[in-house]
């Protein structure tokens, strides 16, 4: 098992390249001036942010909100990896007792792991965009709950017919 530790990362996101319908997720860590990318899925992202903010919440964090707006103020945009990292298949996040959060992505092919760390105000305005943009997709069927086209959407609530 290769474990890769980062160390403090100066910049951390999660979004999507591409058009909703065809966007690829992604979570994009810098650490020492390198950036890595690491291909994952969209519920990964939804999760991470989700979750994320609960724990924020239930850990009772003392959070600067203007460090975090100056933070998503950024965007945090994701750029095109070259070449992309290992394609995540486990998330784990740990908040210390002081304050800074430990992250560890886990490959889904094979043992490596990354490891850095993060400051709370990182971490939620990673989550606030991140939740943006997983919202931001296709909008979902109102019968089958299924994403639909821009082309038109054939439901299986309707029997396939268009809607």
């Amino acid at each position: 098992m290769a474990i890769e530790d980062l160390g403090p990362a100066e910049r951390f996101a999660a979004g999507a390249l591409g058009a909703p319908g065809s966007r690829r997720f992604f979570v994009e860590v810098t650490a020492s001036g390198v950036v890595h990318s690491f291909p994952c899925e969209k519920t990964q992202v939804a999760e991470l942010a989700e979750q994320g903010l609960r724990m924020l919440t239930a850990a009772a964090i003392e959070i600067d909100e203007q460090a975090v707006e100056n933070l998503v103020a950024t965007g945090l945009e994701i750029s095109e990896p070259d070449p992309p990292s290992f394609r995540i298949g486990s998330i784990g996040v740990a908040i210390e007792r002081s304050e800074f959060i430990t992250v560890v992505l886990g490959s889904s092919e094979s043992d490596d792991e990354v490891r850095f760390v993060i400051t709370a105000e990182q971490f939620r305005a990673m989550a606030l965009i991140a939740a943006r943009v997983v919202a931001s997709g296709r909008p979902l069927c109102p019968r089958c709950q299924l994403p639909m086209d821009p082309e038109g959407h054939r439901c299986p609530s309707s029997n396939g017919h268009h809607i």
